[in-house]
């Protein structure tokens, strides 16, 4: 079973500056911070794919996933944006965990929202295959998510506010 969730950021940005910063190596490099060594990107046509691996220390998990991680825990993150077309941009995250049947993945829509505003769309799911604290750890991923996508958002906008 997984866990479903949706809903809507907006920008203070026109979904083209959103959609300039989202493809732009220089926004990935501040937001990755010393993570961008370990990230792969590619890039071009208006399109761009990060992937990013990593190893997390069990102390740095909620305590939850922490009792089922011995030491660390290797984890993947990719994010792929397409083209701008007609004000319009569709994207994606994705992640899994390296040792534990944990994944997760989201849509992603960067829409045009009027008065030079923009808003992006998230549809996702969260799935983990553990007895009993499946549900659990899946609604604890869904909160992640949203934070993560959060902290993306004023990334973006920082990003923007000082280019």
């Amino acid at each position: 079973m997984s866990k479903s969730f949706r809903f809507g950021i907006e920008f203070n940005f026109p979904s083209e500056k959103v959609h300039a910063a989202l493809t732009d190596t220089r926004y990935w490099m501040i937001r990755l911070g010393d993570l961008y060594s370990k990230a792969v990107i590619e890039d071009g046509g208006g399109a761009i794919a990060v992937s990013l691996t990593d190893e997390l220390e069990s102390s740095a998990l909620p305590g939850l996933v922490a009792k089922l991680v011995p030491d660390r825990l290797g984890v993947e993150r990719a994010d792929r944006w397409g083209p701008l077309s007609d004000g319009r941009a569709i994207g994606s995250v994705t992640g899994r965990a390296h040792g534990l049947p944990i994944r997760i993945e989201v849509d992603l829509e960067l829409a045009e929202a009027g008065d030079a505003r923009s808003v992006l769309n998230v549809d996702g799911w969260a799935e983990v295959q553990i007895p009993v604290l499946g549900g659990q750890i899946e609604r604890l991923l869904k909160n992640m998510a949203q934070d993560l996508l959060r902290r993306d958002h004023d990334a973006v906008e920082a990003f923007l506010l000082n280019p």
